[in-house]
């Protein structure tokens, strides 16, 4: 099991927040100094011991991806770690070839679907997203998911956005039936898992606009 990413070579670790981030994470996360580097070491350990884990990243950017989300639980953190990796080879069209110059990606990229927006709410980072601007005649639902995956994955070593969290804000304008029948209900079950069980994020708030009867029949199920 791998496709951590290919980066495996241990730096020490230098604190960066901010003070006020700081806080939060004492607050919410419990985390300190002492918490996070023994979690650290203890989840390097479990990494090395792993027999089905291999050339994972053991970097603390990409720990603590985990370690925050699951509030220093490193069993948790462990546990979702090991369905990330496994979620990479059951779905390679979804994860992986993440790459932003890739014609297609940038395209709906340029396009507006998805961005993360310059301004924060709260400290957190908004991710904007609007249905009506990916077509459903073009491209596929694994090259929509894929588009999620380069964007997550770049946002998600940042420390700030560890710690705060994500808003979401999804414009369902322009939302058709062409958009819902891109995906099997296996798909949208497993899209759900992936986000619920393997996603290493806080996800704070999810705000949606603009809602069709296809977008209602879409949540409904």
């Amino acid at each position: 099991m791998g496709l951590g990413g290919q980066e495996n070579t241990v730096e020490e670790y230098v604190c960066r927040l901010p003070e006020e981030t700081r806080k939060v994470a004492l607050e919410e996360l419990r985390e300190d100094d002492t918490i996070r580097e023994q979690s650290l070491e203890q989840m390097r350990e479990w990494i090395s011991k792993s027999a089905n884990i291999k050339n994972c990243r053991t970097d603390a950017p990409f720990l603590l991806r985990f370690l925050r989300t699951k509030k220093y639980s490193v069993p948790l953190a462990c546990e979702m770690l090991e369905r990330y990796l496994i979620v990479r080879q059951l779905h390679p069209d979804w994860f992986q070839k993440l790459d932003c110059d890739d014609p297609e990606i940038a395209d709906i990229i340029d396009g507006g679907y998805l961005i993360a927006l310059p301004e924060k709410d709260k400290g957190r980072t908004v991710i904007f997203s609007c249905a009506g601007r990916f077509d459903p005649h073009r491209y596929t639902a694994a090259l929509m998911i894929r588009v999620h995956s380069v964007i997550t994955e770049t946002l998600m070593d940042d420390e700030e956005n560890q710690v705060n969290g994500y808003t979401y804000i999804n414009d369902e304008a322009g939302l058709k039936m062409a958009h819902v029948s891109l995906f099997s209900p296996t798909d949208i079950r497993n899209v759900i898992k992936c986000i619920q069980h393997s996603s290493p994020m806080r996800h704070k708030q999810n705000h949606f606009l603009n809602i069709s009867p296809s977008a209602i029949k879409l949540m409904e199920f």
